[in-house]
Formats: structure tokens, sequence, C-alpha cells
């Protein structure tokens, strides 16, 4: 079996899927491999989904991005959402942190912004591409905070996670398991977290709510899809070993240690989350309008 992430090595997806796959070729039987296809918003790792066999020997392990978000971000985009991704499982929630390099002057959401409207255009955000949760999420804050900060993309998460600890960019709204290391050793300045995290190094962060952003939620999570074609029962089969993979007590253990909790479902309880996602978010992100990658 193979496990695609439309992310590169350490990135916020490939985190969970190589120890996903491991626990999976234990409770299926037979090797699993994690096949890193990072770029153009995943729409590689998914056009890889889409070529293989509809035999549920191919996954994707994929974020709200791929299943509700690109639409509005790709003009052209290669896969069709409702139709090309057979939801499987869901798999985890992932709570977000805004950080910034240490030497950026500010030590609050709102230092931050005020620095923004003070000098517009000097600052800049990285992401993990175009379409991606930080570049959606931290959008979404810019917008409304009405500051001009200058969006710099990046192919994979790790990526633009290595641009701001070395200054080459200022600012990033990333997955809390992707930024706590270089939290704890100070090559970044945790300003909020969305929503609250207990664990260190977060607890007693303030929460972007706190912040003055009420309503802005930052969760981001991860799920499990197959291709169209793939029989139902085969679906279901996949649903049960990626939930008994997921509560392997080792499972939980890297999940806690990334901050992550887990997300439980039915394939049609998933179904019908990103079903509501799509209605929740739809006209949100028309409304923003951003820019086709």
């Amino acid at each position: 079996m193979t496990v695609l992430v439309g992310g590169g090595p350490g990135s916020l997806p490939d985190l969970f899927a190589r120890p996903l796959a491991d626990r999976l070729s234990r409770s299926l039987g037979q090797p699993v491999v994690v096949d890193n296809k990072p770029g153009a918003g995943g729409m590689i790792a998914i056009q890889a989904l889409k070529a293989a066999p509809a035999d549920g020997h191919t996954l994707a392990v994929i974020t709200n991005a791929h299943a509700v978000w690109n639409p509005h971000i790709f003009a052209k985009l290669t896969y069709d959402p409702k139709t090309d991704l057979v939801p499987v499982s869901p798999v985890a929630t992932i709570p977000m942190a805004l950080v910034v390099n240490p030497a950026l002057p500010v030590n609050t959401v709102q230092e931050l912004f005020d620095l923004a409207r003070e000098k517009p255009g000097a600052l800049n955000y990285a992401s993990s591409g175009n379409g991606s949760p930080p570049h959606v999420l931290f959008e979404m804050m810019r917008r409304q905070a009405e500051a001009d900060i200058v969006h710099v993309p990046f192919k994979t998460g790790t990526d633009a996670l290595t641009s701001v600890a070395a200054g080459d960019t200022q600012i990033y709204f990333a997955g809390t398991s992707l930024v706590a290391p270089m939290v704890r050793d100070g090559r970044l300045r945790l300003l909020a977290v969305s929503p609250s995290v207990p664990g260190e190094p977060f607890a007693g962060v303030p929460t972007l709510q706190d912040a003055g952003f009420p309503g802005l939620e930052g969760v981001v999570w991860l799920g499990v899809v197959t291709n169209q074609g793939t029989p139902a029962q085969t679906v279901e089969r996949l649903n049960h070993a990626v939930a008994e993979a997921a509560r392997d007590p080792s499972m939980r253990q890297a999940f806690d240690s990334h901050g992550a909790l887990l997300l439980e479902g039915s394939a049609a309880e998933f179904a019908q989350r990103i079903e509501s996602d799509r209605a929740t978010w739809d006209p949100v992100l028309e409304k923003m309008g951003l820019n086709p990658g």
C-alpha cells in the first residue's frame, strides 16, 4: 500500500502519515509506504491518487485545504474534491500557532499588526504554498486586521519554517506540532495559539480570540482519502484499519507530542464533516477573493 502526502518530509501531514503508515502495516499485515509529493497545493499528490487503481491500495493524507479550500485558490484545479476524493477516515485536529522571528520587535499579536499598519508592505509572512492552511488562515487574520503584509509561499512547510527561523521571512501561522521545537529552543517567538493548547510550550499563551480576533478558527484537520471507484466495502475496511491504527497507544503518544487531538468517525461522518466545512468556508473564501495560483 502507498500513502501519498502532499508535503515534504517533516511537513505537518508527513508527521502523522509516517506513524500512521507504520501502524496500518501492522493492522493490515502488508507493507505500507509513504510517498511524499509536495507542491502545487497538493495537486501533484492528488493527481497520483487519481491515476492509481481504485482498489484501496493507494491512500492520501489531506487537510481542509485539499478538500474544501483549493477550488477557491486555484483557477485551474486538476481535480474535483467532490468526486475525486473518497473520504475514508478523519485522523486528527491540529491547533495552530502564530510565530515570528525573534528579531521582529513585537511580543503580542496587537504589536505585530500595529507594526504592519505603521509600515505597509514592509513585513512578510511565509506559508507552505498557495491555498495551504497557513496561507488561508493568516490571510483571513491579515484582512481582519486591515494590515498590508506580503505573502511568501514555499513548496513545503519545512521550507517556510526554516525561512522564518533564519529571518528570510518574518511571520508564520502553522501547526503547533511543526513549530514547537523551534519555539522551545528560542528560534521562534510565540504570539498566539488557536485554540488553547494545555501542554508546553503553549500553555498560558493567548488565543487569537483573546488577542482580538473573535470567530477566527485556526484548527486544521487531517484525514485519509482514497480515489473514485474504490468499492464501498473496501472503504469501510480501510476506515476500521485507520481507526485501529490511530487508537494504538504509541500513535496516541505521537498525537500528544504534536499537540494534536484524535479525530474519529466513520467514512460517512467524515464525508459529512467535509460538506459542513464547505458550507461554512465557501462564502468566506468567495468574499476574500484570493488570487488563484
